[in-house]
């Protein structure tokens, strides 16, 4: 797997949630609701035999408003949905890939994140993908 095809291609699918403003890479500003496609804290190579596979935990970011705002819940919820069109997991396990052979999102994280000096509501997202080792 290449990496920045990875995240291109994770980017390009979130982007087809509507209204939702998606980086593949972390930016300096954003502007709310936004998908940050971030870099992997590691990568794993060599999960099967020889080069067969490698693993990345691809970490996705979704921020809202301002974690003050009462209606910051509501908007961060629809993002963290099982199902539906606004869900971070069923719209990237639905997509069709070729950096990579497998997509699952597996857990969410919740938490504050400040970016250009703004608390924002935030839900991180570990996305497992394996595929083929280069």
């Amino acid at each position: 797997m290449i990496l920045n095809d990875v995240m291109d291609e994770v980017g390009a699918q979130l982007d087809t949630i509507t209204g939702l403003r998606v980086w593949d890479y972390p930016p300096n500003k954003i502007t709310p609701p936004a998908a940050i496609v971030a870099y992997p804290d590691s990568i794993g190579f060599d999960e099967t035999y020889g080069r067969g596979s490698d693993r990345i935990t691809l970490p996705v970011l979704v921020v809202v408003g301002k974690v003050s705002d009462r209606a910051s819940r509501k908007d961060l919820a629809v993002y963290c949905d099982g199902a539906g069109t606004s869900s971070i997991k069923a719209v990237l396990e639905a997509g069709s890939y070729t950096a990579f052979d497998t997509i699952r999102v597996t857990s969410i994280d919740f938490d504050v994140v400040t970016i250009s000096g703004v608390d924002y509501a935030a839900a991180l997202f570990d996305v497992d993908i394996f595929g083929q080792g280069s």
